[in-house]
């Protein structure tokens, strides 16, 4: 019976601080509490996803960066064939027109000897009556 009354005792003991009620500056504390350590979770979250973002927009841009540098390269290559498409009918062009200026040139050399042959025998005919 002494152990009964023993163990009564002490388990009331035990169960007397869980019948206390909270009063309100506890509640706030509790409330303090969890607002702290729900801003510090909504912060390491904004961190994390900062984070995550920054590498991802680094990614796209990298490789954004890489297709303007394979633009480049292929804008690069289209030139170098547009002046050879340019520059090879330019280059015929050219020479044609020289040629022509060449075979003009003798043209105008035989008829610069012809009139002066015409004027020698005019000039013969004349002395020679």
């Amino acid at each position: 019976m002494k152990m009964i009354l023993v163990f009564s005792i002490l388990f009331s003991l035990i169960a007397l601080p869980s019948l206390g009620e909270l009063t309100d500056a506890d509640l706030n504390q509790i409330r303090l509490i969890v607002r702290e350590e729900v801003k510090t979770e909504i912060k390491a979250e904004i961190t994390a996803s900062e984070t995550r973002m920054k590498e991802y927009i680094g990614l796209k841009l990298d490789n954004v960066n890489n297709q303007i540098k394979t633009n480049n390269s292929e804008i690069g290559a289209i030139r170098t064939q547009m002046n050879v498409f340019i520059g090879i009918p330019l280059a015929i062009i050219t020479l044609l027109f020289a040629w022509r200026a060449l075979r003009d040139r003798a043209n105008d050399k035989q008829i610069q000897a012809l009139i002066a042959e015409n004027e020698h025998l005019k000039h013969q005919q004349t002395i020679t009556p």
